[in-house]
């Protein structure tokens, strides 16, 4: 069993799905999956999930206001390339499932996306 919790909700396949704060790098990724999997059992990246832009504004300026880009796909991208991408923790976590690691954050890798700016980075104070 699985120890993700997860909720009853889905997104429709124009969502946006903040799949993460800076560049896609595959290293990185599977960083997080092996995390994913000694916590919980089963490989995974935590995404964020928002319906509309407005939902995506208030994500990118309080829990990724320090991520000065933002790498953005629709949900519809990740489903089309077999990609599961479950309701996990609190709204508006996500996980996108990578049970075959590899070949997983391959397909991941080449879904359609936008890396844009994040309007409301906030650097890291300067330390002196």
């Amino acid at each position: 069993m699985s120890g993700l919790r997860v909720r009853r909700e889905g997104l429709a396949d124009e969502a946006l799905v903040v799949v993460r704060g800076g560049i896609l790098d595959k290293a990185s990724l599977r960083r997080d999956a092996a995390l994913t999997f000694r916590r919980f059992g089963e490989y995974g990246i935590s995404v964020l999930c928002a319906p509309d832009d407005a939902s995506l504004d208030v994500i990118a300026g309080t829990t990724l206001q320090r991520a000065s880009m933002l790498t953005l796909m629709r949900m519809g991208a990740l489903r089309a390339a077999g990609l599961e991408v479950r309701p996990t923790f609190r709204r508006p976590h996500y996980t996108v499932m990578l049970p075959s690691l590899d070949a997983d954050l391959d397909r991941l890798l080449a879904c359609d996306n936008v890396v844009r700016d994040n309007p409301h980075y906030v650097p890291p104070e300067v330390k002196q």
